[in-house]
Order: structure tokens, then C-alpha cells, then sequence
């Protein structure tokens, strides 16, 4: 039991050796929701967005009620990130082909547009971005010698239930 307690100590530890980062759009008038996943590798500067975690997880909802995909067949996606003398910058492209429209994205703007002529919407704004922990050993070791433990005590409870029957 103490063993268990001690292991519970490490529940709230997270690994982050994945390196999964999430990132979410704030547009400075609401037009568009928007976020993607990318792989910490992928941050690297001239790292191409090729993952099938950037491509299933591009999203972004327009003022239209469109809503554009990289992972599905409707849309086609590509991206990465650049760095010059003065930063870094990013942008990918996402397309619905039965609209005949574009998603084009970058570090600080969107744009909604038909694949030939002006913008429906376009909107300036901001990336941020989290990274996602993943569980640590130590906590998937505690849950499950809990687990064990648990099933081990309702055994005993039942054997002695079923001798004194």
C-alpha cells in the first residue's frame, strides 16, 4: 500500500519528449477559429510541414461557415517554417475544391478567397502555441500497480465471500 502512495507522487509528472505543440489562431476580428499540431522537429527553421499529425489537424472556420481541413480529400494543405534575418514566418495553404476556394495562412493573416478573384474575408491576428505533455512512466506505472492492487484485494473479498457460503 505505502508503494502505491509513494507512486502516486508521480501522477502529476509529464514527459514532454515528444514534443507535440498546439497552436491556436486569436484574429483580431473573430472572422476565423483556426488551429494545428506540429511535431517539435517540424519547428525547426526550413523544416517542411509534412506530418500526418500537421496535415490531419490543420482546422480552420471561416465567418462563411466553411470550414477547411488538411487531412480530409476536400482540401490539400502544405507548410512550414521560414526564418530570414528578421524572424521566423510561417504559412500554409488550405484549398475546397468543391468551392473552388483557398484558406491561405500565415504568421499574422488569414485569408478566405476564390482561387481567382478578391478575398471574402481576410483577417490580421495572432499565433500562440502550447506544448502537449504527454504522461510520464511513472504515472502510467502508478494507475496501473493501482489497478492491480485493486483487482487483487476484490479477489480475496470474493474467495472469502465464496468459502463462508
Amino acid at each position: 500500500m505505502i508503494r502505491i502512495l509513494l507512486l502516486g507522487f508521480f501522477l502529476p509528472m509529464t514527459c514532454f519528449g515528444q514534443g507535440t505543440m498546439l497552436f491556436t489562431w486569436h484574429g483580431v476580428s473573430n472572422y476565423f477559429q483556426a488551429s494545428f499540431q506540429i511535431t517539435e522537429a517540424e519547428w525547426q527553421p526550413g523544416a517542411r510541414w509534412t506530418s500526418q499529425l500537421f496535415m490531419d489537424s490543420m482546422s480552420v472556420s471561416s465567418l462563411s461557415g466553411a470550414t477547411y481541413h488538411g487531412g480530409d480529400s476536400s482540401s490539400g494543405g502544405t507548410g512550414g517554417v521560414y526564418s530570414d534575418n528578421s524572424g521566423w514566418y510561417m504559412v500554409f495553404q488550405l484549398n475546397d475544391f468543391s468551392r473552388q476556394v483557398e484558406m491561405l495562412v500565415s504568421d499574422g493573416l488569414l485569408h478566405e478567397k476564390p482561387f481567382s478573384g478578391p478575398d471574402i474575408y481576410f483577417e490580421p491576428g495572432y499565433w500562440t502555441y502550447t506544448t502537449i505533455p504527454e504522461p510520464s512512466t511513472g504515472a502510467l506505472l502508478a494507475v496501473g500497480l493501482a489497478v492491480f492492487g485493486w483487482k487483487k484485494r476484490r479477489d480475496s473479498i470474493n474467495r472469502r465471500a465464496l468459502k463462508s457460503c
